[in-house]
């Protein structure tokens, strides 16, 4: 790119900072944006002492006193919003009242760590902020320099080496990002248990899986990160286990994804990386290459105080997925599963002996129509099918009753392999042959069943049922005394503890809403 004069570079670090007027991008990392090529010369930042980041004062700083250091360096003038302590922990919170479309926080490219995620397909992104950051915040060792800049590891792992490399060495405004980033002990991704600590989760697949975690980033560090064994042992990057694992878990749920130009880069934005996940968010984000930032945007207006929450693209992630990457779980999560066995357990042919049957019960085949009806989720009005894919999208608010509505479609999605009577698209419904339209068709219900068939639904439903009823005798504690866990019963839990309780509170109550509609669809059978 052309040189700048110093006018032309005070102008371009200024528009660098201006308010964005395009819309918001679709968040979430999983969802990188295509954006529109750069063809502005590049700003010439400013360098940027330690000595002007931290003010000399006799009593530590609170987290709100250090996050506003740290915004007054790296974000651009003009943000609206600060850090403050939330109901979903420390978060954003609005300063003044916003209206849709405001830039809520803007951090230049210069200020933020970008990785490209495959360097041999294109760089230019990546290399320009690498240089230029160095510019303004100090040289990196050329090791690191190189290792950053090439494809001999993903960008997860370029990205933590550069994260270990600023814990040991930085100074200024990047210490104080260091300061204010949580601790190995205040994280609750999978990676960080230890197996002490495993028995909480009350799960065997969640303890298999953060067993292979912590093993997945054992290996890293010895191969690459420890400063005795590592291949980057000359950076010193990591004496112990958990300053890998701290890098890891910051990497893994702070990080940005997006693409510019046709290049995703991978992004660690200071202050941004603040902001909350809800399934309704009121915020976006994106990075914008008219200006040459990263920002956080208003969907909707946002009173004074209220947290800015952004969504992290985990709309197809179960519960265990975001236990991994994040160390949290959605109460209702539509993408969780009840796991159903094929009837031919003790629990299943018990029930079916109870409600009739013989206890050689075959798989258990549940008429959807029916169920559909019993549970309150038939087709909408005119239409011949109930559209799950809607239900689920209407169902995406933050509160109990969205999270039940979700439950009960994750129930039923559970039990899919065991329902028959499917319309198809175009068909109506329980193959009734009928001459009228489909809706016409799903308006008039299923054709009726024989005493015998009502007895092999009783049957099916009982056995379904029993399974859930199993599942949470095994489990050892219930769910009333996870809440009183939760409500502080035996004090404060520790954010691990916390984690897990959450988790295995969440999981019971799916269950539970299982069996629940299972039995109720059972009753409704006469």
């Amino acid at each position: 790119m052309s040189a700048c004069s110093s006018l032309d570079r005070a102008a371009a670090i200024a528009h660098s900072a201006s308010k964005c007027s395009r819309a918001p991008g679709a968040a979430g990392r999983p969802t990188p944006c295509r954006r529109q090529a750069l063809q502005r010369s590049r700003p010439t930042p400013q360098r940027t002492h330690a000595s002007s980041s931290v003010s000399e004062t006799a009593a530590t700083p609170t987290f709100e006193q250090l996050y506003m250091q740290l915004a007054g360096v790296l974000a651009a003038p003009g943000s609206t919003v600060a850090a403050a302590a939330t109901p979903l922990g420390r978060g954003l919170v609005a300063t003044q009242p916003i209206e849709k479309g405001t830039t809520l926080l803007s951090v230049d490219y210069f200020n933020m760590l970008c990785i490209t995620d495959e360097p041999a397909k294109g760089n230019v992104l990546g290399r320009r902020a690498l240089e230029d950051w160095q510019l303004l915040h100090g040289r990196l060792p050329p090791l690191l320099n190189r290792y950053l800049l090439g494809d001999e590891g993903d960008w997860f792992v370029r990205l933590a080496a550069w994260l270990l490399w600023l814990k040991r060495n930085a100074a200024g405004p990047w210490r104080l990002y260091v300061d204010i980033l949580p601790k190995e002990s205040e994280m609750s991704c999978l990676m960080n248990y230890t197996e002490d600590e495993l028995a909480e989760l009350q799960s065997p697949l969640l303890e298999s899986r953060a067993r292979l975690e912590r093993q997945q980033i054992a290996g890293l560090h010895d191969r690459l990160f420890s400063s005795t064994t590592g291949e980057l042992r000359a950076l010193q990057l990591a004496d112990r286990l958990e300053d890998m694992l701290w890098a890891a878990c910051m990497v893994n749920s702070r990080c940005f994804s997006d693409t510019v130009d046709g290049e995703t880069v991978s992004l660690m934005v200071p202050c941004a990386d603040m902001a909350n996940h809800v399934l309704a968010p009121n915020a976006a984000y994106q990075f914008v290459p008219e200006a040459d930032a990263f920002q956080l945007t208003a969907l909707q207006d946002i009173p004074t105080g209220t947290e800015a929450c952004i969504s992290y693209g985990g709309t197809h992630k179960d519960n265990e997925a975001l236990m991994r990457d994040y160390g949290f779980v959605i109460p209702g999560n539509v993408n969780d599963r009840v796991p159903f066995s094929a009837g031919d357990d003790v629990a299943s042919r018990l029930a079916a002996a109870a409600a009739g049957g013989s206890g050689l019960l075959e798989r258990p085949s549940l008429s959807a129509p029916r169920l559909l009806a019993a549970l309150g989720l038939a087709p909408a009005a005119g239409a011949a099918r109930f559209d799950l894919t809607k239900a689920a999208e209407a169902a995406m608010g933050d509160g109990e009753e969205h999270a039940r509505t979700r439950r009960l479609l994750a129930t039923l999605m559970s039990l899919q392999p065991f329902l028959r009577d499917i319309p198809g698209p175009g068909s109506g419904s329980g193959g009734s042959g009928s001459g009228g339209s489909p809706a016409a068709a799903a308006a008039a219900g299923p054709p009726p069943l024989t005493e015998q068939e009502l007895q092999r639904e009783r049957q099916s439903a009982a056995a379904l049922a029993a399974q859930c009823a199993a599942a949470l005798a095994r489990m050892p504690t219930t769910a009333e005394a996870d809440e009183a866990l939760l409500a502080g019963a035996e004090g404060p839990l520790g954010p691990r503890r916390g984690a897990a309780v959450a988790a295995r509170l969440e999981s019971k109550r799916l269950i539970a809403a299982a069996q629940a509609a299972l039995e109720a669809y059972g009753a409704s059978l006469s």
